[in-house]
Formats: C-alpha cells, sequence, structure tokens
C-alpha cells in the first residue's frame, strides 16, 4: 500500500525515525484521526520504548491507553504485513506478555502494569462463551454442569500462568480463571471437552423369576463392583435391588458394563427347575427366630395367604399357637436395677431358640428362614422377608455425669478448769468443756479429754499403759498448770478450718443396635453382711455362720435406643451412681444416685437428663449461759462452729446414629486417636531400676490379625484394605472388609 506523508505529520515520523522505528499509518491517520476498522497499518517497532509504543498505538486505534510507572524498558513490535485496527492491540499486548508486562481493560481504558498486578486491576469480567482472543488479562465464569468443581481444578491448575489465579466455588460448582484471554480460551474449549454428560445414568432392569436380591449379590461379586483403593467410586459400576418392584438398578460409567449386566441377568431371570416344596432363605441382618414368629403371625392374620397354606399338600396345622408364639418376640420394657441385682455377673442368654411345629421353621445356628409350601407361597413371603431383612443402624451412645462439689467447716472455742484450795477434804472445781461437733468429749478436742496425756506431753520419756490420747486437728493452744504436785490442763483454745472439693467427670460410653438393650457398669461388687448365727455343740464350741449378699457398686448405665426415621432417637434410660459411704456394725451405707427416664433427642444432640444442684448452710454454738452472751467477753466462755456445702450433679447424655460402616469406622478412629494421645503424655517415673521398654500400646494391640478377605464363593481377589488411622503416620487400626453395595 502506498502511504503519502503529508507535512503535519512530519513530527510523527522524526519520533519513528529517532526511536529506530517505522511505522506505516494509512492516509487518515496522517490527518491525524484513528483509523477505521477496514484499514491496515504495518508496524516496525525496535527495541522501542513502551511509552513510545504505547503512545502510537494509542493514536493509531484511538484508545486512552496509561502506562504504570513501575513499566519500565523496550519491546520490539513488527508485524510483517498489514494489520486491522483490532489486532494492532492484540499485537501490542502480545508484545508486552514477552517483556513480562500485560495490557488491561478498566472501565473503557486500557492500561499497562506488570503481569503480578494484573490480575488486580482487570475489571473485564465474561460469563458466556464469546470468543475471546489476545493477550489481554481477563477474568471468566465457567459454570459446570455435570463434573465437580473441585475435581476439575487440580486438571486445570498447571495450565494457569505462575502469576495468575483459578479456584472453584463449591456453592453453585463454578471455576473462576484470571489469565490471559488466550489462554482462558483454551482451558474453556478443554471444559467444554470434559464438562460434559456421561453414560452413568441408573438403568432398572425388571426381573420375572428369580429375586432381586440373589441376582444383585451375585452380579457384584462377579463384576467385582466394591470400590477399590485409589479409583474413583464414581467409576465403579455400582448394583443394587429393589424389592418393591423385583428389579435391578445398575449405574456406571461404562456402557460396555452396563451391556454385559443386562446379558448376565437375562440368563439368570430363568424359571427354576426345583421339583421340592422346601426353601432356605438365609438371613443377612434379622434374627431368624423372630422373624419366623411374625411370618407365622402374618400368615394367619392374611387370608390369602392362609388359603395358599391350606392348599399346599405339606403344610402342617401350625397356626393356632402363633399368638402365644408371637410374645417371644415382644421386647421386654426396661426394668431398672434393684439393690440385690448383680447386673455385671448375670449371664448373657440368647433369645434365639429353634421353633417347633409350623410351615415356617427358624434354624438359628446359621440363621436361617425355613419355609415349607408352594412357589407362590414362597415368593409372597420372600418379598417380606426381603423388606424385613435389612442392615439395622447403631447408636453410640455417650454419657456424661459431672459432679462438682465444696464443703468448708469453722470451730472456734474456749475451755478451761481449776482446783481451788490445797490439802483440804473439800477442794473447789471450775470447768467449761465442749465437745466438738462429731466428737466425743473424751477425744482430743475436749480439755478433760487432754488430761489423760498430760504426762505424755510434759515428758516425753514417760511411758504410761493407756492409750495415749491425741489433739484435735487444728490449732490447739493450752496452759498446763501444777494441782497438789499433779499437771493438769487448765485452759485450752481449739481453732479449725477446713475446706474439700471433688470435681468428678465420668463418661461411660457404649454402642448397641436399633432397639437393643445395652449396658455397662464400672465399679465394684461388694459383699453386704445380712445374717449371721452361731450354734454351740457339746464340747463347748462356737460354730459361726453368716451370709453375704454381693452389691454392685459404681457407675451403672442401661439404654435401649430407638431410632425414627426422621433421626430422632427415643431412648429408655436408667442411670446410676452409687458409692460406698461408711461401714457400722449394723451395715453398710451406701449413697446411691439414679435416674430413669424416656427422653426423645436428635442425632448428635446432647440433653441434659436431670441432676442436683443444693446449697446447704448449718451452723451451732455452745456456751455458758448469761457469761456467754457478755460482748468480747464471752468469747471466753462460747464454742462456735459452722459448716457450708455446695453440691452441683448433672447427668448428661449425646447419642450418635450410625447407619453405615463409614461412620462406625470414624468413630472408633476418633476413639483410637484418643487413646494413643493419652499414651504418648505418659511419662516413666525417674527411678533407680531401669525404664521398662516393650509398654502396652493401643497401635500395636489395634492390628488387624489377619486380612479381611470375602466369603469363598466370591470372585473379588482385590479387596480393599482401609480402616482407622493411628497417629503418627501409622495406619495400624484394624482394617475394614470391602464394601459391597446392596440393597440392604
Amino acid at each position: 500500500m502506498s502511504i503519502k506523508i503529508k507535512r503535519h505529520c512530519l513530527r510523527y515520523f522524526l519520533v519513528c525515525c529517532l526511536c529506530n522505528q517505522i511505522v506505516f499509518v494509512p492516509l487518515a491517520q496522517a490527518q491525524n484521526k484513528p483509523i477505521t476498522e477496514a484499514a491496515t497499518v504495518t508496524l516496525s517497532f525496535n527495541n522501542a520504548d513502551i511509552e513510545s509504543v504505547a503512545s502510537v498505538v494509542a493514536k493509531t486505534t484511538g484508545q486512552t491507553i496509561l502506562v504504570d510507572p513501575q513499566v519500565k524498558g523496550t519491546i520490539t513490535l513488527i508485524s510483517n504485513k498489514p494489520v486491522t485496527k483490532s489486532k494492532v492491540l492484540d499485537s501490542f499486548s502480545t508484545a508486552l506478555r514477552t517483556s513480562g508486562f500485560a495490557l488491561v481493560e478498566t472501565n473503557g481504558i486500557y492500561r499497562v502494569v506488570t503481569q503480578v498486578d494484573a490480575k488486580l486491576v482487570s475489571t473485564s469480567v465474561a460469563t458466556g462463551k464469546g470468543k475471546q482472543e489476545g493477550d489481554q488479562i481477563i477474568t471468566r465464569v465457567f459454570k459446570l454442569n455435570y463434573e465437580s468443581a473441585n475435581s476439575l481444578l487440580p486438571v486445570l491448575r498447571p495450565l494457569v500462568s505462575p502469576s495468575n489465579t483459578i479456584n472453584a466455588y463449591p456453592g453453585n460448582n463454578t471455576i473462576v480463571v484470571t489469565d490471559f484471554a488466550s489462554n482462558i480460551q483454551r482451558i474453556a474449549t478443554l471444559i467444554d471437552s470434559i464438562d460434559a454428560p456421561t453414560s452413568t445414568d441408573v438403568q432398572k432392569i425388571k426381573l420375572q423369576f428369580a429375586f432381586a436380591s440373589d441376582v444383585a449379590s451375585i452380579l457384584t461379586k462377579v463384576l467385582d463392583s466394591g470400590p477399590i483403593s485409589g479409583v474413583d467410586p464414581a467409576l465403579k459400576t455400582i448394583i443394587l435391588s429393589e424389592p418393591r418392584s423385583n428389579s435391578i438398578l445398575v449405574r456406571s460409567s461404562s456402557s460396555e458394563r452396563v451391556r454385559q449386566v443386562r446379558i448376565l441377568v437375562a440368563k439368570l431371570d430363568t424359571p427354576g427347575n426345583r421339583n421340592g416344596n422346601i426353601w432356605v432363605v438365609p438371613l443377612k441382618n434379622a434374627e431368624a427366630s423372630k422373624l419366623a414368629v411374625t411370618l407365622r403371625a402374618l400368615v394367619a392374620a392374611d387370608a390369602a395367604l392362609s388359603a395358599q397354606v391350606a392348599s399346599s399338600s405339606n403344610a402342617p396345622s401350625g397356626l393356632a399357637n402363633t399368638s402365644q408364639q408371637n410374645l417371644g418376640g415382644v421386647a421386654q420394657p426396661l426394668v431398672p436395677a434393684t439393690a440385690g441385682t448383680n447386673l455385671a455377673t448375670s449371664a448373657l442368654t440368647s433369645s434365639s431358640n429353634p421353633n417347633i411345629g409350623g410351615f415356617i421353621q427358624a434354624e438359628p445356628a446359621t440363621n436361617s428362614i425355613l419355609i415349607t409350601g408352594s412357589e407362590p407361597l414362597y415368593r409372597s413371603l420372600r418379598q417380606v422377608i426381603e423388606q424385613l431383612d435389612l442392615r439395622r443402624n447403631q447408636v453410640y451412645i455417650e454419657s456424661l455425669i459431672v459432679e462438682v462439689s465444696n464443703e468448708t467447716a469453722e470451730e472456734l472455742g474456749i475451755q478451761w478448769n481449776f482446783l481451788v484450795g490445797s490439802g483440804n477434804q473439800n477442794v473447789g472445781f471450775g470447768s467449761t468443756n465442749f465437745g466438738p461437733p462429731g466428737q466425743n468429749q473424751g477425744l482430743g478436742g475436749n480439755i478433760l479429754g487432754l488430761n489423760q496425756n498430760v504426762n505424755a506431753i510434759t515428758n516425753t520419756g514417760a511411758t504410761t499403759g493407756a492409750v495415749p490420747v491425741t489433739p484435735a486437728p487444728g490449732l490447739n493452744l493450752g496452759l498446763i498448770s501444777r494441782f497438789n504436785g499433779a499437771y493438769a490442763m487448765s485452759a485450752l483454745v481449739r481453732a479449725l478450718q477446713t475446706a474439700s472439693g471433688t470435681n468428678i467427670l465420668s463418661t461411660p460410653n457404649l454402642i448397641t443396635l436399633d432397639n437393643e438393650e445395652a449396658r455397662i457398669i464400672v465399679g465394684q461388687n461388694v459383699p453386704i453382711l445380712t445374717g449371721s448365727y452361731s450354734t454351740t455343740g457339746s464340747a463347748s464350741t462356737v460354730t459361726p455362720f453368716q451370709t453375704y449378699v454381693r452389691q454392685d457398686v459404681g457407675i451403672l448405665l442401661r439404654v435401649r435406643p430407638q431410632i425414627s426415621d426422621n433421626g430422632i432417637v427415643k431412648m429408655q434410660i436408667y442411670q446410676e451412681v452409687s458409692s460406698v459411704a461408711a461401714q457400722t456394725t449394723s451395715g453398710v451405707v451406701l449413697n446411691k444416685r439414679n435416674i430413669e427416664s424416656n427422653v426423645l433427642v436428635d442425632d448428635g444432640q446432647m440433653v441434659v437428663l436431670g441432676g442436683l444442684i443444693s446449697d446447704e448452710y448449718s451452723d451451732g454454738t455452745s456456751g455458758v449461759p448469761f457469761l456467754s452472751s457478755i460482748p468480747l467477753i464471752g468469747q471466753l466462755f462460747r464454742y462456735d462452729n459452722k459448716n457450708r456445702v455446695k453440691r452441683n450433679l448433672l447427668v448428661f447424655m449425646r447419642p450418635y446414629v450410625l447407619r453405615d460402616k463409614n461412620q462406625t469406622d470414624e468413630i472408633t478412629s476418633n476413639r483410637l486417636n484418643f487413646m494413643h494421645g493419652k499414651e504418648d503424655q505418659f511419662k516413666q517415673l525417674p527411678m533407680l531400676l531401669p525404664k521398662e521398654t516393650g509398654m502396652p500400646n493401643v497401635e500395636n494391640a489395634a492390628e488387624p490379625l489377619m486380612m479381611p478377605r470375602l466369603p469363598a464363593n466370591s470372585i473379588n481377589t482385590k479387596p480393599a484394605v482401609t480402616g482407622p488411622s493411628i497417629p503418627g503416620g501409622s495406619s495400624k487400626a484394624p482394617a475394614s472388609s470391602p464394601t459391597t453395595p446392596s440393597a440392604n
């Protein structure tokens, strides 16, 4: 293209020549106006100053370009052929990028900044799928429809420039990227190819002859659909049974795997070739004896099933006793412990007993149900069994018993005695003595009682046959006088202040099945004397005989939880805290606190069951009438004491519903970590003896004796071994068997 340079454009030409640059612009530019979109420009800048190039580009494109003061240096921008106006800014931004700078747009004004500051200055945010090119810094928001933003983030992060950012927002499953426009365009193409629907839709296969639970169990073992360590569970084939419609639900990321499942189901869903009428149904979770009672009662109440039983050739009559047998499956109410109950030593008995008579039998040894009847009757009962033989939830119950008490007592008193006269027949005597509370007059808290020990006090080497009386606790100030050649105590001042407190926190914990009673007792089994007698023989020998009853003393917790469908836990609770207070000649005195209650608690919610909050105060004074009332002087004739006791006792309980194996492992891992931390805090005392090595350790005891494995009829040869980990980089906690999806 031929370019004519006019006189009024000479100054721009001179600037370009001085900078060793040649800029070819069309005639419109020579008229000091921006070029049109259709016009083209040939650029040639060799090691030109960035500010000068920005000024020329701004004049050429008609845009405002500001250069940050931190931007210093030169760039090279050469176009081998003419470019349009829209390509001028792209070429300029590309040249800046090679020098470590960036061109950003802020409210219609372009700025040249460093690449580090570019992500903070740019205000260009794109949310659509518009095609954006060039090396300008922009921000793009990608809304994902199928993939997870957190899962896709590690894949995209290496593609973003180190000075720019990429983040995921799980709230609405979006990814926010701030980078060069050309690089964001490449990331957008990659996201479009990854964020696509996969063949993981759930497909339903209706069965006609076989049972869904049986087929699902076989397919799970054959296809190895259980999760493998290190593999994304979303890529595995999941097979579940739906008992209500007798269907198989299949979810897989591979259409070929789904086709294989359909072929296997078609081969398995065929009529049976058995001629007998005895059916064996092994149970997975339910108890055979209780379920057999329920099934017989169900058949007795259903007229259609009763007709099928009557039409069966081998169906014996055994429905008359169904109502009596059904009583064996009813849960008995929680009975509180009595004073003579030995809960810790009572034997455990099983409620699984074989049934005698009837067309539905229970086999406790293998936990199976035996059904004698036609195939239609068997299929009807099998559907009921599938819905009742479900995995039962478990409940981990944490109980907290908190007791804080404080007791203070003070005593202050003055006692004295004297003798008047000596050598005469009549001798005058005067005395004041006050026995402190809870002590006899002859003990060390009384002045007359201490007189028995005066000789030992004045002469430590003197020995007497009597048992010496020790002074009472506290401060004892006395005066010993000589009466008729003998020493006696003439005055005694006693002062005592006591304080005692307790802070007890007990946390008995246990785990049990839904609607099954559990108990835990931590304490002692104390013998209590109930009677004694002796007989005298002809040789005057006495043969004593005593009878005892043993009583559990300590912390006792008995609870039966029941989980509802909405997650609320109903608990029947009996909790007892007992201790031995004293042992007297008449028997043993026990302190006992118990709570019996029924409560409704949400999963993981703590509830207070009850307790005691008391504040007791008592005082007393003993003194000489009239004299003890005189101000100041009355203290010499009075003995004062006071006592205050504060007790705070509360009982809390918190249940955790464990609905699957993972929650059980989480609780187990938490408790193992807790005990391992307590062991790390234990330090052997400094002794002259050598320190012990190989101390007991939970980490060593929790290691499994053998690796878990599937049953012998399983084809899975790569079970996943996972388990709760122990702090310190070790994972020797009990391993768990691989999770196999099932209808239960």
